[in-house]
């Protein structure tokens, strides 16, 4: 140990003496480690952890599939007809949005809701920290005045009141009651919609024609995706030669959920970009390497003198290999500098990210 300590010192030394070639260094150790670790943790988040949601692989998105268009949104009618005929989803839940106004709580305000069936968040294995979500029968007109929020939407416009779940909220000046809280935290929260309704189906909407929302379902435990879609392809053509007025050509498309949140060509672009810091940091290493072969050129002199002095080959390697462990070491803490500024300066960080 004696000897690494020696070491250490008298690279720090040598280092010292050659402030150009250390800053040098430094910087180009920095800026290709700080890429490559702003990269990859951001491939990470998006590529490589599972989605948040219980059998994230078990969600898949249905929607229908016109002749000449790969996907298109459903009609009341087939959807309805999905839901009563297939054997492979444990749930199916139609989904759509809207703006709604929020008032009798301080100034109006205008929030995007989701319109939803009622097994919406039973698909995603989403729970309420407060109260409950919908019932099974919420989705039926009458029964469909409820409203589910978000926990960032509860807290900033309504304090965090655990009271609240029960009282009834204004929304397009009509009455809705609060049934529940989603849980801090969860990707709900962080969601485009801050609050949920019930999707409860019009006379009016009761069409195959009118194709103006989406669906979701969860596949049964040991269904598998081809199973699906071979049932699904089955039931989109059993209506489509029952009802060729508005169904001929007309199929089902059933995607994995993964596929949808990113889709394949932004998973090409982000693993082009892996390889592109990736190729940064290699150019800066090779860069480095020629400048301490370089520097080491200039040090035959203080090579000859240590050998003469009875330092071993694997002495001199040692020492040579301590500089270049301590620059990489710098590199880092450099690197990781940067990072706790940048955090300090934006302590709420990056939620998309």
């Amino acid at each position: 140990m004696n000897g690494v300590f020696q070491d250490v010192r008298f690279a720090l030394r040598t280092l010292a003496k050659s402030p150009g070639f250390t800053l040098v260094s430094l910087l180009t150790l920095a800026i290709g480690i700080g890429a490559n670790t702003a990269i990859f943790s951001f491939v990470d988040a998006v590529l490589l952890k599972p989605l948040p949601y219980a059998d994230a692989d078990r969600i898949v998105r249905v929607l229908e599939k016109p002749p000449k268009y790969p996907r298109n949104g459903i009609s009341t009618l087939n959807y309805l007809d999905w839901v009563h005929q297939n054997t492979v989803f444990d749930y199916m839940a139609a989904q759509t949005g809207g703006n709604l106004t929020l008032t009798g709580n301080g100034e109006p305000v205008q929030l995007s809701a989701g319109l939803v069936s009622a097994h919406y968040f039973d698909i995603f294995g989403m729970k309420a920290a407060i109260g409950r979500t919908f019932a099974p029968d919420e989705d039926q007109l009458g029964k469909d005045h409820v409203v589910v929020l978000s926990h960032v939407l509860w807290e900033t416009r309504f304090g965090g009141d655990p009271s609240l779940v029960g009282r009834t909220i204004r929304l397009d000046n009509e009455s809705y009651t609060v049934i529940g809280v989603l849980s801090a935290g969860s990707s709900f929260d962080r969601a485009f919609n801050k609050l949920w309704l019930p999707l409860a189906f019009k006379p009016e909407n009761m069409t195959r024609n009118f194709h103006w929302f989406g669906s979701f379902a969860k596949l049964k435990p040991g269904v598998t995706l081809k199973q699906a879609r071979l049932q699904m392809d089955a039931i989109g053509a059993r209506i489509a030669a029952q009802y060729p007025d508005s169904n001929k050509g007309w199929g089902v498309v059933v995607d994995p959920f993964s596929e949808i949140i990113i889709s394949p060509e932004i998973r090409q672009g982000l693993y082009i970009l892996v390889g592109a810091v990736t190729m940064i940091l290699l150019i800066g290493c090779a860069n480095l390497a020629n400048l301490t072969l370089a520097r080491g050129a200039r040090r035959e002199r203080e090579v000859a003198v240590r050998t003469a002095l009875g330092a071993g080959r694997l002495r001199l390697v040692r020492q040579f290999l301590t500089e270049t462990v301590l620059l990489s070491i710098g590199g880092g803490i450099g690197r990781r500098g940067c990072r706790l500024r940048n955090h300090a300066r934006h302590p709420g960080g990056h939620p998309a990210v």
